[in-house]
């Protein structure tokens, strides 16, 4: 029988059956596209196969590859933050943080130069002083994992002052001014307020309370994670001093320790590593409503956001009860209540941030997406909302910022460093690994101030 004959015989589809056939078959191509990409898509900022630095000559690069200073496998950049501060240019920096041996420079600004493997990374704010930690008397920078530049125009750097596990020296905050990029603070961790050889500071916050151009930004404090010995650092620069706080939240939860991306799977025990601060003005915010009433919360008081990386629960405590010193430095498990989980989501993350208008973006790990969060409504999956996922550019994003550009617009920037290929050894430096997306957040929620479901 002919293929015309096959068709002309087939017994005609009652209408009704071929509506809901059709009616299937787009449902399942759907389906199959928002496996692949769904929602607003992130804009390309740049990208490599692998990290690749700019060095003085041709010659230092090549002794730095054959010395094993430089291993392009080992390199895998973690987060990046945006110089907005000079009308005539935008930078881009980037961190390398030292998990292992090989990596030359751990922080470093994006030049215009292109690579075999993509943009040249400058060591940022010089080679010297970066590229021998093991000799430089701890005066210069070891590893960083992430970076924040502030309101005032200052980037703040988590040196964490560890290669690996062996700790180099203790870790650190420098501060530097982005107009003249030259060192203007320096602040180091006291090693009573560390676990041992174990602890590992990984991410910052920084909240400015008397930002330029009225105020002096000498008040300001940072919040600091201790990813492997659970607890928080908080410095107070005013007062030039700092301390620790713990919390069972703050600790890892072995139900969520495996992490799989893309088909493949590693397992990760990390604590605390994300967090947010909810916005300076005041908002009907209902994460303590049903604790505290509706006074609760001073004008002047912020919500910090936290969680661990092996975890799926999002937790909140108030600025002020950080900041009260005295309690801390009797005890750093004082105020346990004071720390409270408000919900659940879909998977891990690594990094979030929040905007001024209290939208919590975060990275989901398991779906290769980025979410997003109305803090003025209860924290649970129905009140999120996928607003960007892509199976091959939102893998593994460890870094998230919100940035104000010079109009005064706020943007979202990504940085995915698919970190799954790195701990399971698959990583191939002849594919694309490491990206920097970037949109508007207007533009991403449609021009609506809120990504409410």
């Amino acid at each position: 029988m002919t293929c015309g004959k096959l068709l002309h015989n087939t017994p005609k589809m009652a209408p009704r059956s071929r509506l809901l056939l059709q009616v299937l078959l787009i449902c399942l191509s759907l389906h199959l596209a928002w496996a692949q990409y769904f929602g607003q898509q992130l804009k390309s900022v740049t990208q490599w196969k692998a990290a690749d630095f700019a060095f003085s000559t041709p010659q230092e690069r090549q002794e730095a590859l054959a010395s094993g200073r430089y291993i392009p496998e080992n390199c895998v950049p973690l987060d990046m933050d945006v110089d907005y501060s000079n009308p005539a240019r935008s930078r881009l920096f980037v961190t390398i943080p030292r998990f292992v041996e090989g990596i030359p420079y751990t922080l470093g600004k994006v030049s215009k130069t292109q690579g075999p493997s993509g943009p040249l990374i400058e060591p940022y704010p010089s080679a010297a002083i970066q590229a021998f930690p093991e000799s430089n008397n701890c005066q210069g920078i070891v590893s960083v994992f992430r970076i924040k530049i502030d309101e005032c125009n200052r980037m703040w750097v988590l040196d964490t002052g560890k290669i690996g596990e062996k700790r180099i020296c203790l870790p650190q905050l420098l501060v530097f001014d982005m107009k003249t990029d030259t060192l203007i603070h320096r602040y180091q961790i006291p090693a009573s307020q560390l676990v041992c050889e174990l602890s590992l500071l990984v991410n910052l916050l920084v909240d400015v309370q008397d930002p330029s151009p009225l105020g002096s930004c000498k008040n300001t404090k940072v919040y600091m994670a201790d990813v492997t010995a659970p607890g928080m650092i908080v410095y107070d620069m005013a007062k030039g001093k700092s301390w620790r706080i713990t919390n069972k939240q703050m600790h890892p939860n072995p139900d969520h320790g495996t992490f799989t991306i893309a088909n493949e799977s590693f397992d990760l025990m990390d604590g605390i590593v994300a967090m947010a601060l909810s916005p300076r003005i005041p908002s009907d915010n209902v994460v303590f409503s049903s604790n505290y009433g509706t006074n609760w919360r001073p004008s002047n008081d912020r919500l910090l956001y936290f969680h661990a990386l092996a975890s799926v629960t999002e937790n909140a405590v108030r600025t002020s009860v950080l900041l009260n010193d005295t309690v801390w430095e009797e005890s750093a498990e004082s105020l346990p209540r004071a720390f409270r989980p408000i919900g659940t989501r879909p998977s891990q993350t690594a990094a979030e941030a929040m905007d001024s208008n209290g939208n919590l973006f975060f990275g989901l790990v398991a779906q290769n997406a980025i979410g997003c969060w109305d803090s003025t409504t209860p924290y649970n999956p129905s009140n999120m909302r996928i607003i960007s996922q892509n199976s091959e550019t939102l893998q593994f994003p460890s870094g998230v910022k919100i940035v104000r550009n010079r109009k005064g617009a706020e943007e979202l920037w990504v940085l995915t460093c698919r970190l799954q290929k790195f701990l399971t050894g698959t990583l191939n430096t002849n594919e694309t690994n490491f990206r920097i997306q970037a949109i508007q957040i207007p533009e991403l929620l449609g021009y609506k101030s809120s990504c409410r479901v």
